[in-house]
This record gives structure tokens, C-alpha cells and sequence, in this order.
């Protein structure tokens, strides 16, 4: 991912350069220019890789009924994990929306169709009740019809995870998809960060190809399989941190099931088929989150 750590074009206060420029690796709509660390003018590495100018306008008119004037960049923050720089959703009130309008939006090119991807992020909410919706979307979408209609089963979206465990402390969630285009959008929102409040922060982005963890972004590793199943999961863990409970949502975000794990073995013949949202948590209390298929 470009700028992974949030730190890049973003120098701290009464330096010179710009403070919020971090921010444009995650816009939608990134600058022409942004500036580097001295201050200087530099056409836009992003701008080069995507510009979605007519989602943008989708927002304007899902939120306002036309075009016209509204944010959809997430906000640059200070307040990254461990003091670093971050970014940040959240709705300043200007204009006044039901819901939040940002959304975070970054294009990864050169995945390779078919291959597993996990994608990670450190995430930390100032108030509770505000989930970050966390899809991998295989096309720049012009508008949310399907993902507010369907949710993550949506064809535009390969991989999905709701996060709803970082209220007060940064956390770090992950998710496991199969690419099915050369490039995926990371895109985020979170609907209750309605004002300065119930921001969320974010910092620390990863993605690496394969299906397990890597010491990027944790020291727990996990191979689900087999995955799509009829009956039985089961959970290899390439470590000693074995899985304590899980539970599953359906693509609707309803909880359908709580549990605990015996001898890291899931039995799921009694679920409905369909696709489903796995968060397991283990006995230090991290969190695996991948997507299984249940036939």
C-alpha cells in the first residue's frame, strides 16, 4: 500500500511542509500537488493511480439531493498509534448530514486474480457504538446502491470485516480475500462518527499476499480450512496462541453465532449456506477475522 504508516507528507506543527498532506494517500480525490518535507511542490503520487471523482458526486447528491459542496476526505491527525501520524473519519458538521460523508479509499495495483490477500489495519474509536465498515472492493465503484442493498455478498466487493472492538485503545483486525481483478480499493466508513466526538483513527495499513499472517501486522498465524466446508472448520495455528471463541455474521452483520473452540475444531453443518463473517479471538485476546463459505 502507499504510505502505509500514515507518516509520509505530513511534518508536525510550525514546520515547514504541510500537516495534512498524509491524509491524501487515503482520499478519493487527492490533490494535483502535495508537498514534501521541506515544503516543496510535488505532483501527486496518487492522483496518477486513481481520482474517483464520480463517487464523489454520488455522495454529494445520496447526502445533499444535488452536487455541490461536501467532504469526503477523511481527516490527517496527530494521533496515530504509538504518537505517530494517522488519518482519521469523522463529520465536522459542515454541512449539517445525517450520517458521516468521509470515507478512506485507497486503489493497490499488481494483485495477481485468484491469489489470497490479508489485509490489516490498526483502528481506534473515541466513542462506542461507532463499527468501521472495511471493504476490498475489485472495482472503483460510482455509488453505494450495493453496498448499503447487500453488504459484502455485493459482486464489487472481495473481501469485508466489520470493526467493533477498538473503542479507547488502538486494535488491530485483519481479513482474508481471493483477488478477482489485478487491483483492489481499500475503502472505509464509519456511518455513527457523526462529529468530533466519535472519531476514528486509523494507522498502520498492511497488505500481503498469502491466506496467513505475517509478522507485518501480528505474531499469530492461522490457516483456515477447509474453506468453503460443508460441516467441519478447522483452525491451524502456526504458533502457541490457539483460538479461544468465534463467532459468526452473516452478510446482513447480524451475529448468528457465539462460541467457544474445542481442540480448534468448528462445527458449522447446522448453518444455513451462505457466505459468512469469521471473528475469532484467541487466548491473549487477538483477533483473526476472514470470510468462509459455508455449502
Amino acid at each position: 500500500m502507499l504510505n502505509p504508516t500514515c507518516d509520509d507528507h505530513g511534518t508536525s506543527e510550525g514546520s515547514m511542509g504541510s500537516t495534512s498532506d498524509n491524509a491524501d494517500a487515503y482520499d478519493m480525490t487527492p490533490n494535483d500537488e502535495i508537498l514534501d518535507e521541506t515544503g516543496n511542490a510535488l505532483a501527486s503520487p496518487y492522483q496518477a493511480i486513481w481520482d474517483n471523482d464520480v463517487l464523489e458526486d454520488w455522495l454529494e447528491i445520496y447526502y445533499l439531493g444535488e452536487a455541490g459542496s461536501i467532504d469526503e476526505q477523511l481527516g490527517a491527525t496527530g494521533s496515530g498509534n504509538n504518537g505517530t501520524r494517522g488519518v482519521k473519519l469523522y463529520d465536522d458538521g459542515s454541512p449539517a448530514i445525517t450520517g458521516s460523508s468521509r470515507r478512506l479509499y485507497q486503489k493497490v495495483e499488481g494483485l495477481t486474480i485468484g491469489n489470497e490477500y490479508t489485509f490489516s489495519v490498526e483502528s481506534r474509536s473515541e466513542a462506542m457504538d461507532t463499527p468501521s465498515e472495511v471493504y476490498l472492493l475489485n472495482t472503483e465503484i460510482t455509488g453505494e446502491d450495493g453496498i448499503n442493498a447487500n453488504g459484502e455478498s455485493d459482486e464489487s466487493v472481495d473481501g469485508f470485516m466489520m470493526i467493533t472492538d477498538d473503542y479507547d485503545e488502538f486494535t488491530l483486525n485483519s481479513v482474508t480475500f481471493t483477488a478477482t481483478n489485478t487491483f483492489v480499493v481499500v475503502y472505509v466508513r464509519s456511518l455513527s462518527s457523526i462529529n468530533e466526538e466519535t472519531e476514528v483513527f486509523y494507522d498502520n495499513f498492511s497488505l500481503v499476499e498469502g491466506t496467513l499472517s505475517t509478522e507485518e501486522f501480528s505474531n499469530v498465524n492461522f490457516q483456515i480450512y477447509p474453506n468453503p466446508t460443508t460441516n467441519l472448520l478447522h483452525f491451524k495455528s502456526h504458533g502457541s496462541d490457539d483460538l479461544k471463541t468465534v463467532e459468526l455474521y452473516d452478510v446482513l452483520g447480524k451475529k448468528v453465532l457465539s462460541t467457544s473452540v474445542s481442540n480448534n475444531v468448528l462445527d458449522v453443518s447446522n448453518m444455513a449456506k451462505g457466505i459468512y463473517v469469521l471473528k475469532g479471538y484467541t487466548l491473549s485476546k487477538r483477533q483473526i477475522t476472514s470470510k468462509i463459505v459455508v455449502k
